[in-house]
């Protein structure tokens, strides 16, 4: 499985993933797409990707904005968002916990029918799915 990593993920937590799960593929962002791209530009895109990778985002704002939710309803992705927690959190706490809830976050992946948001919990290290896109 591949997973996708915005510009609202700390880019070195996915680097720190990358290093972390060796069965599975962690792409950044900017390591695709030039820094600032609009959601509405790289979402389609990477809904082309084969396999679609599942997006992980620290953007809650793209499932309130009606252009960027149709544009990863459109693009067939399962979206999994870190609650606004992380946003607050150090680099040692974000490190940790983030390793910590990824097993929960693959595990979820592996098991998804079909696209989806999820949410990832700072709190309680839960991954809880929220709706089908």
């Amino acid at each position: 499985m591949t997973f996708f990593t915005d510009e609202n993920f700390i880019y070195q937590a996915a680097k720190l993933l990358e290093a972390f799960d060796r069965d599975h593929k962690v792409r950044a962002l900017v390591d695709h797409f030039d820094k600032g791209t609009a959601d509405t530009v790289w979402i389609p895109e990477i809904g082309k990707w084969d396999p679609k990778p599942f997006v992980i985002s620290g953007d809650g704002r793209i499932l309130t904005n009606k252009v960027e939710l149709s544009a990863l309803r459109s693009s067939g992705l399962t979206f999994f968002c870190l609650s606004s927690g992380w946003t607050h959190t150090g680099w040692n706490t974000y490190a940790w916990k983030i390793i910590k809830v990824w097993p929960a976050i693959v595990e979820d992946a592996k098991h998804n029918l079909r696209p989806a948001v999820y949410e990832v919990s700072p709190s309680t290290l839960k991954v809880t799915r929220r709706l089908n896109l």
